[in-house]
Parts: C-alpha cells; structure tokens; sequence
C-alpha cells in the first residue's frame, strides 16, 4: 500500500532524526541524534529517529522523512569540506543534495556534522530545495559531549519560547547565546528575499562579548524577568 505524502506547506512542529557515525563511535554509545530522541522524547514531543550506515538506507529514510510531515530535520553524522561520512562510505555535497531534492520545502535542517556549515554544502542543498527554511551547522570540528549539550539546550531554549515554530528573532537569540556558551561555532543559511533570494550565510562565532550585547536584546521566556 503506498504512503500518502501531506502536502509540502502542511508540516508538524516535531523533529525527525538522522544519525550515521563511525563504527568506534557505535562501540563508545556516543550517539548523539539517539541522546537528543531521548531528550525530546523528555519535553513531551514526538521525534523519530532512526539509524542508517550508507547512503542506500539515507535515500529510503529521505523519503520516510517527507512522509512524516515533519518540519525539522536533524542530521547527526561527520563530515568534511566536500562530503557527508557516512559509517560505510559517504555522498559529496551534490549527491547528498540530491537525496533530498523537494523534500526541505517549508522545513529546517540542522546538522551536528563536523565543518558542515560551509557555503557549498548550503547552496547545493537550496539548489534543490527552493522554499526551504534555513539551514543551521558547524563551521568547524566539534566533540560528542559538546554536541550532545548543545543540541539538548537549542531544541530546550527554542520550544520553551514557543513549542508550535521557530521564529528568527528567537533562533538568533538562541544560537548567539549558545555557541558562546558550548564554544560551538555555527553558521546559519536562509534565502535572503531582499536581495533576489540569494543564499545568505550568518556566521555565529564564540566570542564573549556576544553575551553582553544580548543582555540588551533578550525575549524573556514566559514567567521570567529580564
């Protein structure tokens, strides 16, 4: 029986989970994407997560992830300056893209992939995917339990303000505010409709004084004072 596929501006404000990572990694347990199905399992939402070693099984779980309507996409694997490792091979940036062409429309992705938040790797993902979101991934190496705090602390501090979308407003407050605090790089990609809806790259660095100007521009979270 085939799948009905919602159409692609009907989305669910839940996170569907990717994870692919090296076998040493699968021996240590330090599997990050299944930490983070377990921490937002804990907040009261419904993640899927599923597992995958090649690329074979990466283009059956992109079609799965289209058809659960689900509008955030986390992809937790390593990476570098022209591919997505994979635990059994790996896809350079336009294979990867090609995987998931139609299938980000109206959706966010986020990477916890090393040096992944590279303008190549986001233009060939909007290349194939006109209306999507944003894309949201380190800039540079970063480690398991680095990862594992700052993702549990995003996806905590973005629902916590409103668990129905992510706002920009609240996604830059957020991720000023984080990369600082877990000194975790990011960059983050949308398409800019000011200026031909070019692919623009914003670039959240660790530096310290980040905190101090966000003293003045914070949101209070509901029951705080700022």
């Amino acid at each position: 029986m085939q799948t009905k596929v919602p159409p692609a501006n009907i989305t669910k404000p839940e996170t569907f989970i990717l994870e692919s990572l090296e076998r040493e990694d699968e021996k240590e347990a330090r599997l990050d994407g299944k930490i983070l199905y377990d921490v937002l399992k804990l907040h009261g939402k419904n993640p899927i997560y599923y597992y995958f070693r090649t690329q074979r099984e990466l283009v059956e779980f992109a079609k799965i992830f289209r058809e659960s309507g689900y509008r955030y996409l986390h992809l937790s694997c390593h990476g570098g300056e022209d591919i997505v490792q994979y635990t059994f091979g790996n896809s350079n940036y336009k294979d990867f893209a090609q995987i998931f062409e139609k299938k980000l429309h109206n959706r966010r992705l986020f990477v916890s992939g090393c040096n992944l938040g590279n303008m190549q790797f986001a233009q060939e993902i909007f290349s194939k995917n006109g209306g999507m979101y944003s894309i949201t991934a380190p800039t540079k190496k970063v480690y398991f339990h680095q990862s594992v705090s700052f993702w549990s602390a995003f996806y905590y501090m973005m629902y916590a303000w409103d668990d129905s979308m992510m706002k920009k407003k609240r996604l830059n407050q957020v991720l000023t505010q984080l990369t600082t605090i877990f000194e975790m790089p990011l960059a983050h990609y949308f398409r800019n409709t000011g200026q031909g809806a070019v692919v623009h790259e914003q670039i959240f660095s660790a530096k310290r004084e980040n905190l101090d100007a966000l003293k003045t521009k914070a949101a209070a979270l509901p029951g705080e004072e700022i």
